[in-house]
């Protein structure tokens, strides 16, 4: 297979491509090993991150059974880490397609916009939760172990930061939702080179791990630390 079509039948190995600097899209149609000579790349070491990448076991452990403590950290080395390494990957491979086929697919450039307005919405957001939230999340869960009193946090009670990231939660669905309707559920157009495949299929990918996230932060890990912070402070 050539690496053209190695990319179009598994999105998900573009990754790999754009890791070693191989060009999939308009020099992609050369076969593996020869992308790899003209890279000056050992075609074993791409190979194995393709089959690595490709057999990867999808894990089947449920994050919301964690304790309070590690899904804090799962959030964060999971989720928030694939966030941002993908706002940055997607946002060159945004410009790209936007600018090579926005001509013919105007609904590229509101797509453009909409993605650069869901980074500059979960930048923040995610330094917020990591800087404030978060550490405060930890305090009460080594308070309540310890049965010791934690320091008043400036925003008063873990309530009011919670409601402002769901808040902004419900905003990053929203875009997310105006994204998906803008592309039709992501349907490529016929003919769709693998630039514009792996565009979608990250977006997609993205927008998945986004419910995920959100979800867990919602509707699991909020609750318990409002039944925290609770516990903790009627009995001491």
């Amino acid at each position: 297979m050539t690496v053209r079509e190695i990319a179009l039948a598994a999105p998900a190995t573009t990754r790999v491509f754009e890791e070693f600097k191989i060009d999939f899209c308009c020099g992609g149609r050369k076969s593996l090993d020869e992308a790899c000579s003209n890279a000056g790349i050992e075609t074993s070491n791409v190979f194995k991150k393709l089959t690595d990448l490709l057999d990867a076991p999808v894990s089947v452990d449920d994050p919301a059974k964690l304790s309070t403590s590690e899904l804090v950290d799962h959030i964060i080395e999971t989720h928030h880490q694939f966030t941002r390494s993908e706002m940055q990957r997607l946002g060159g491979l945004m410009e790209k397609v936007a600018r090579k086929h926005g001509e013919n697919h105007p609904e590229l450039n509101e797509l453009r916009e909409k993605f650069f307005q869901l980074v500059d919405d979960l930048t923040p957001h995610m330094r917020k939760e990591e800087m404030v939230l978060f550490p405060y999340i930890q305090d009460l869960v080594k308070a309540k172990t310890r049965n010791t009193v934690p320091l008043l946090p400036p925003f008063g009670t873990v309530k009011h930061p919670i409601q402002r990231m769901q808040y902004e939660h419900d905003e990053a669905g929203n875009i997310l939702k105006q994204m998906r309707a803008l592309t039709g559920d992501y349907k490529l157009p016929e003919g769709a080179c693998p630039s514009f495949t792996a565009l979608y299929f990250g977006l997609d990918a993205l927008e998945k791990d986004l419910h995920q996230h959100i979800h867990l932060e919602n509707n699991v890990l909020f609750p318990a630390v409002e039944e925290i912070e609770r516990t903790v402070f009627s009995l001491n």
